[in-house]
């Protein structure tokens, strides 16, 4: 965004997806839980469209890597690692206090900045409480998230996930860790 002297990141979703109703739902819908959270460890939205049938969103660009990254070059000490921790369990504790449940915890969607900041990405399977209006995405029989991560109630009952799933996940992450 020239204008407003920031650089930001661009997501689009590919044209061959757009057509397709429940993708294009799970855009909207990572652009509705983005929306709804302002808290440092959390990536900013600040702006959600369409422009000739495809679904954008414009957000906090991050400059630095994913843990994913960092985990598997071996940079990471286990105090390191400590000092990650905290900041995910602020921001899914602030996420699920405003209704979002994440539902894809994993290092590729925990961001890391230069400075050792962490910010939680791509709510794109996002769970929305309270949302009436929302259709649902999936049958009962579809299950949602990165299986390694997931939560038994995450695979056997996917339509009744809730903030328990993000606290295994991020379990999960912590063992990988240390």
């Amino acid at each position: 965004q020239t204008e407003l002297d920031r650089i930001v990141a661009l997501k689009i979703l590919r044209t061959n997806i757009s057509a397709d109703v429940s993708f294009a739902e799970r855009f909207q819908r990572e652009a509705r839980a983005l929306a709804k959270l302002n808290h440092p460890n959390i990536i900013t939205i600040y702006d959600f469209g369409r422009k000739d049938g495809l679904f954008f969103f414009i957000m906090e660009y991050v400059d630095g890597t994913n843990l994913r990254h960092v985990e598997r070059t071996g940079q990471l000490s286990p105090q390191e690692a400590l000092c990650i921790v905290p900041q995910v369990c602020s921001a899914l504790q602030y996420a699920h206090d405003h209704g979002v449940v994440h539902r894809d915890i994993k290092p590729e969607n925990i961001l890391i900045t230069k400075s050792g900041d962490v910010r939680i990405a791509d709510f794109g399977l996002a769970k929305l409480a309270g949302i009436k209006d929302e259709a649902p995405l999936t049958g009962t029989w579809q299950v949602m998230g990165t299986q390694h991560y997931m939560s038994p109630e995450q695979f056997e009952k996917p339509t009744t996930v809730d903030h328990r799933a993000d606290i295994y996940s991020l379990g999960v992450v912590i063992y990988e860790l240390l």
